[in-house]
C-alpha cells in the first residue's frame, strides 16, 4: 500500500513539473514576455509526515529553470555594469595602443581585428536589450532549429538582424560616450580655465604660471572642445537615424582631427608644468570647482578619446560586414584609417614633444619617419661594442640620438636629451658592419666638421633592423635625386620622364 501511494506521488510530482517546464518554455520563446520567478516544485499535501519516509527525489532541471528565475528589472543594472566593464577594458586598451604597440593595419580582415572584443560586447549587449542575442536558435543534441523556421534563409536573416542590433548598441556607445566627453571638456574650460582668468578669483595664480606660461597648461583644448560641443557630438547624434552617414563623417573632418596632433605635441609641456602645482594650485582650484577629477585626469581625456574612436569604429565595421551592408564597409573602412593615421600621429609628436636641447628647429625637420629604442654605441669605440639603449627619431631631414631620462609616473613621462644628430644630406649608411650579427648596421656624417661623428646600432630584431635600413636608403636615394635635380634639372626631368615611359 505505500509502495503504491509513493508511485502516485511522484508520478503527480513528475506530471506537475514537465507542466511548469513546458510553460516555461513557452513564455521563453516570446521575446519581451516576463519571466516566471516563482519555484517548480509541487506544494506539500496535507503535510503528510509518511512522505520525508521516501527517497528524495532528483533536482529540477536546473540549466532550464535557472534563466526563467531572472527577473527582467534587473536588465537596466546589468546593463550598466557591464557597460562599466567594457569602458574600463576600452581606457586600458587606448593606454596600451598609444604608448607600448603599433596600431593594426586596415587590410586586416574586420573579423580577425575585432573578435578579441567580441565576447565583451556581446556581453553588454545582452545586457542592454535584458536577453540572450542567439535567443531565436534552439540548440540540443538534434541540431539547430530555428524559432518558427529551420531553412537557411531564416538563419542568415536572423544572423544578419542580430548584426545590425549589435551595430546599433555600438554606435549609441559612440553617441553616449562622445557625451561624456564634452562633459569632461566643459569642466577643463568653463571651470578651470575660467577661474584662472578671472581676476576676482580669491585662489592667486602662482607668478610663476603668469606671462602665457597658463596657456602651455591647456594647450589647444578650448579649440577642441568648441568643435565637438557644437558641430561632432550632434553630427554623431544624428548617425544614430542614420547610421551610413558614420563613415563619411570621419573621413569629412580628417582634417580638423589633426587638431589631437597639435594638441599631443604640447602634451609634455603641459604635464610638466601641472606636475609642479597638482598638489597646490590646481588643488585649491579643483575643491574650489567642486570637481572630482583632478586636472591631469582631465587633460589627459583628449589623448585617450582620439584612440577610442578607433577601436569602436572597428566594432562598427565589424557588424556592418556581418549584417551584408556592403554600401556602407568602404566609407567604414577610410574611417577607420583616418583614426589610425590620427592617432600614430599624436603619438609621435607627443615623444618629440619630450625631446630636449636640440637646438633645430624641430618642425623644419620633416615628416617623422621611424622613432624607437635602439642599441647604439659611438664608433669612435673601436670593435669593442658597449651599445646603450637610445631613443632615435628619424626625419626627412634628420636623425637625432637621444637618452632617455626619469621614469613614467602618474604625472609625468620620460624626457629625452639631445645627444647628437646627422643630417641626412651629410649622412651615409653602412647596411653590414658585423658579420656575426645581420641585424647590425652603422650612420656616419660625411660633415668634414664632424669626421668622427658616428653610430652603430643594434635593433631588437631583424624585421626591425630591415625597417630602419630600408627607410634610411630611401631617404638617401631621395637626397642623390635631389641633388641630380639642382645639378641637372634638364637631364633629371628626362630621366623622369623615361621612368615614366
Amino acid at each position: 500500500m505505500g509502495n503504491k501511494q509513493a508511485s502516485q506521488s511522484q508520478s503527480g510530482e513528475e506530471e506537475d513539473r514537465m507542466t511548469a517546464i513546458t510553460a516555461a518554455a513557452s513564455t521563453a520563446a516570446v521575446p519581451g514576455t516576463p519571466q516566471a520567478t516563482t519555484s517548480n516544485y509541487p506544494p506539500q499535501e496535507n503535510g503528510e509526515e509518511g512522505e520525508e519516509e521516501l527517497p528524495p527525489l532528483p533536482p529540477p532541471m536546473k540549466p532550464i529553470t535557472e534563466p526563467i528565475l531572472v527577473a527582467s528589472g534587473s536588465a537596466s543594472s546589468s546593463a550598466e555594469e557591464s557597460q562599466g566593464k567594457r569602458e574600463q577594458h576600452t581606457e586600458n586598451q587606448e593606454r596600451n595602443s598609444l604608448l607600448n604597440r603599433e596600431l593594426k593595419p586596415v587590410g586586416e580582415s574586420a573579423t580577425s581585428v575585432c573578435d578579441e572584443e567580441d565576447s565583451n560586447i556581446t556581453a553588454t549587449f545582452e545586457s542592454a536589450v535584458g536577453g540572450t542575442l542567439e535567443s531565436s536558435v534552439d540548440k540540443d543534441d538534434g541540431g539547430v532549429a530555428m524559432a518558427g523556421s529551420s531553412t537557411t534563409d531564416g538563419i542568415s536573416a536572423s544572423s544578419e538582424q542580430t548584426a545590425i542590433q549589435r551595430r546599433e548598441y555600438v554606435i549609441r556607445e559612440l553617441v553616449d560616450t562622445e557625451r561624456d566627453y564634452v562633459h569632461d571638456l566643459r569642466e577643463v574650460v568653463e571651470g578651470y580655465m575660467a577661474l584662472m582668468k578671472d581676476s576676482d578669483c580669491e585662489i592667486p595664480m602662482p607668478e610663476d604660471l603668469r606671462g602665457g606660461k597658463d596657456k602651455m597648461v591647456f594647450g589647444n583644448v578650448e579649440a577642441i572642445y568648441d568643435w565637438h560641443r557644437d558641430f561632432f557630438l550632434k553630427a554623431l547624434e544624428k548617425c544614430t537615424e542614420h547610421p551610413e552617414e558614420l563613415g563619411p563623417l570621419f573621413k569629412r573632418y580628417e582634417r580638423k582631427l589633426y587638431m589631437y596632433v597639435v594638441y599631443c605635441q604640447n602634451k609634455p609641456v603641459s604635464e610638466y608644468i601641472v606636475s609642479e602645482y597638482i598638489d597646490t594650485y590646481f588643488e585649491e582650484l579643483r575643491q574650489k570647482l567642486g570637481h572630482k577629477l583632478q586636472l591631469c585626469d582631465l587633460l589627459i581625456k583628449p589623448v585617450q578619446r582620439i584612440m577610442k574612436y578607433q577601436l569602436l569604429l572597428r566594432d562598427i565595421y565589424k557588424y556592418t560586414e556581418r549584417a551584408k551592408l556592403h554600401n556602407e564597409t568602404e566609407s567604414l573602412r577610410q574611417a577607420m584609417q583616418v583614426m589610425q593615421v590620427v592617432p600614430k600621429a599624436a603619438n609621435d609628436m607627443m615623444d618629440v614633444g619630450r625631446l630636449q636641447g636640440f637646438d633645430g628647429k624641430i618642425t623644419a625637420q620633416g615628416n617623422l619617419l621611424l622613432h624607437g629604442p635602439l642599441v647604439c654605441c659611438e664608433e669612435s669605440a673601436g670593435s669593442n661594442f658597449k651599445g646603450k639603449e637610445l631613443q632615435v627619431f628619424l626625419f626627412e631631414q634628420n636623425i637625432i640620438f637621444s637618452e632617455a631620462v626619469g621614469k613614467k609616473t602618474q604625472f609625468t613621462n620620460p624626457v629625452y636629451i639631445h645627444k647628437a644628430h646627422i643630417q641626412a644630406n651629410k649622412m651615409s649608411l653602412d647596411e653590414h658592419v658585423d658579420e656575426g650579427d645581420p641585424c647590425k648596421f652603422a650612420i656616419r656624417s660625411t660633415d668634414p666638421r664632424k669626421p668622427n661623428l658616428g653610430y652603430i646600432c643594434q635593433p631588437s630584431s631583424k624585421e626591425n633592423r630591415d625597417e630602419w635600413v630600408s627607410t634610411i636608403r630611401s631617404i638617401l636615394q631621395k637626397q642623390k635625386d635631389f641633388l641630380k635635380a639642382i645639378q641637372s634639372p634638364i637631364a633629371y626631368q628626362k630621366g623622369e620622364l623615361t621612368k615614366e615611359l
